[in-house]
């Protein structure tokens, strides 16, 4: 599978590769495709991104927005938080995120574990 697939922008086809992808946004007809060095607005929904983009790679948090799961710096049940960015998360979708990737420990845990070493 490739990592890359073409927008078109200015009368050219634009390369943009997925990991260069930050988040998506719904704007009426339109969608705004943040990457890491720029921005571009392509006429597609969201609903036909989360048929093009490998489910892998991208979580749609909420009916605005779809984001790219490594660029997630941490999450909680409220907001996504992306390098200088916060999203809002839905209340539909908020088991999507979680289910898709893999979390370690949990609080309680961590904690026990942090006490655990504290005492030795």
């Amino acid at each position: 599978m490739q990592s890359f697939f073409f927008i078109r922008q200015d009368g050219r086809n634009v390369k943009v590769d997925y990991h260069q992808i930050l988040y998506i946004e719904a704007r009426k007809n339109y969608t705004r495709l943040v990457m890491t060095d720029k921005a571009a607005m392509v006429l597609i929904t969201l609903k036909q991104w989360e048929k093009i983009l490998p489910p892998d790679l991208f979580c749609r948090i909420h009916r605005g927005y779809i984001v790219a799961v490594e660029r997630i710096i941490s999450f909680d049940n409220r907001f996504v938080y992306l390098p200088g960015m916060n999203i809002a998360i839905g209340e539909q979708y908020r088991n999507a995120l979680p289910q898709m990737v893999r979390i370690v420990a949990n609080e309680a845990s961590s904690r026990s574990i942090l006490s655990d070493l504290r005492a030795c």
